[in-house]
């Protein structure tokens, strides 16, 4: 099994891993894994905090760019939460062509210099 194997099939199971605030440790749903799952996720600690740690960061993009559509069309706040909630509710999966598309129409967001 690989790290993105054993993510998928947590996905899979509807068991959605998370990280401690200090992003040093996987949460999940108690109760939940099987003995094999806990198993390959202390064996693939490292890599699952990695790739969850990106997953985050690509989720706080997509947000932001959902803003930026929201912006561009004039949304107002019952409009933006209504997107806010469909970009969370898009699969982990699919976040990153989605990010790509709101990005190549709305733009990529401004950095101060």
């Amino acid at each position: 099994m690989t790290p993105d194997a054993l993510l998928q099939e947590l996905l899979q199971a509807g068991i959605e891993p998370g990280l401690t605030p200090d992003g040093e440790h996987i949460t999940v749903p108690a109760g939940r894994l099987t003995d094999s799952q806990r198993a390959a996720i202390r064996q693939f600690k490292r890599e699952l905090i990695e790739r969850l740690q990106e997953s985050a960061r690509l989720t706080i993009e997509l947000l932001a760019a959902a803003m930026r559509a929201c912006d561009h069309w004039g949304d107002g706040p019952e409009a933006r939460e209504q997107m806010r909630q469909d970009m969370l509710a898009t699969p982990p999966r699919q976040r990153a062509d989605l990010l790509e598309y709101l990005q190549r129409e709305y733009g990529r967001p401004r950095h101060a210099d």
